[in-house]
């Protein structure tokens, strides 16, 4: 995507989001209970080296500037806000970057803890400079605008960044992707998950539950939106999570759902509305970063053994992992060829003595018994038996040892040694 071309998406995105929160919770003060727009800008930062990040800025400034007029905000004051906008979307994307450098790939929970504290920063920033500019303008209600700008800044960013910065990185590809089952699972679970939380959030606090019996059940959500998070990712996690929050809030502004009648921990039901929706949204982004975490770890130790095996049988050695406690014996290479035994049935020292030949073996026992002890490097040359009779080899071995210095596995390679 060019400058200009993302510089009017940001723009017109900002807009959108504003227009959205605008509807939700308007307000003549500074402070609003729902704040969505700087979520767009912040999740692209999310994404971006920060040589690309000035469009993005520029894109957010411009929509700050359309967007103020149109609620009711003098020219200066679009100013101001516009250059706020720009200074929070910089100091979020940077302290992000500083714990986990773009673009965040959402493969470890430091993404996660990186995009919470780009979240609280932008939300913290404006927060001050706003409650200062109201506190030094003689505002009575200054600390209330620092809060509600702080929570409502902090909780739009959690439930629109993640979601721009996952949806920012889709590749179509024509393999590689879901599967058909995890698919159809997460499908039913995202449907479950979201008429479960609009039934919740649809009934009267008098009406079909009874209020103390709502505020429960406002958690039976979870269980379907973990599921949606463990079968679609992040990227379905977001989409789940914030429609959720528009159902959740929109619900809430119109006098329905479990925060409706009480004070809440935020004390507005607006924000305790998007408190319960952003819980939700950081619920879904940790158990979807830990399943790819795990996902990328195993499928980088399939690659290092698909390269391991590659390599041995390249050269036509056989390499093994003893484990002298336990006696266990795990062989990879093409053993058949040696020994007329798949690599599986060599799976204890006993079944790996019982293929040298009978003249060696008393002796090879011995050594490992050796290796065990002492755990140093050995070298033996010893004949295995194999379906073309008995064929002499090199055993070079190695020990590796714990953290504690104590012995851990004997590894070695087998290679045909010249007759």
């Amino acid at each position: 995507m060019g400058k200009v071309q993302t510089i009017v998406v940001v723009a017109l995105a900002y807009l959108a989001l504003g227009a959205l929160s605008a509807y939700f919770a308007y307000s003549n003060e500074g402070a609003w209970g729902v704040w969505l727009a700087s979520g767009f800008g912040l999740g692209l930062l999310f994404v971006r080296e920060r040589s690309d990040w000035m469009p993005v800025l520029a894109g957010a400034f411009l929509g700050a500037i359309i967007f103020e007029p149109l609620v009711g905000s003098s020219a200066f004051d679009s100013l101001v806000y516009a250059v706020i906008e720009v200074a929070v979307t910089f100091a979020g994307g940077a302290i992000a970057a500083q714990l986990s450098p773009p673009p965040i790939r959402f493969m470890s929970p430091k993404d996660v803890g990186a995009i919470v504290a780009g979240a609280f920063v932008l939300a913290l920033t404006g927060a001050v400079i706003v409650g200062l500019w109201d506190d030094l303008s003689g505002k009575p209600e200054a600390w209330r605008t620092f809060r509600v700008w702080l929570v409502g800044n902090f909780v739009g960013m959690l439930l629109v960044a993640p979601f721009v910065a996952s949806w920012a990185q889709l590749r179509l590809k024509r393999s590689g992707g879901l599967t058909m089952s995890s698919f159809a699972g997460g499908a039913v679970a995202c449907a479950l998950f979201l008429i479960c939380l609009y039934e919740l959030f649809s009934a009267s606090p008098a009406g079909r539950f009874l209020h103390s019996l709502g505020v429960g059940l406002t958690y039976l959500p979870f269980v379907f939106f973990v599921l949606v998070a463990l079968l679609w990712g992040t990227r379905g996690a977001t989409l789940a999570a914030l429609i959720g929050a528009l159902i959740a809030i929109s619900q809430t502004v119109r006098g329905l759902g479990p925060f409706v009648g009480g004070d809440g921990i935020f004390g507005d039901t607006a924000l305790n509305a998007q408190g319960y929706a952003a819980a939700l949204a950081m619920t879904g982004l940790l158990v979807a970063t830990l399943v790819e975490a795990q996902r990328v770890a195993a499928a980088r130790a399939r690659e290092w053994k698909t390269r391991f095996e590659a390599a041995i049988g390249a050269h036509g050695l056989i390499a093994y992992e003893w484990a002298p406690d336990s006696g266990n014996l795990v062989v990879t290479g093409d053993t058949m060829h040696l020994v007329g035994l798949p690599a599986q049935k060599l799976s204890t020292l006993a079944d790996w003595l019982a293929c040298v030949a009978p003249q060696d073996r008393d002796s090879v026992a011995a050594r490992f018994g050796q290796r065990s002890a002492g755990g140093a490097a050995d070298t033996v040359r010893y004949a295995m038996l194999g379906p073309s009779g008995a064929r002499p080899v090199v055993d070079e071995a190695r020990a590796i040892h714990d953290h504690d210095g104590e012995l851990h596995r004997i590894v070695g390679i087998v290679r045909t040694a010249a007759a």
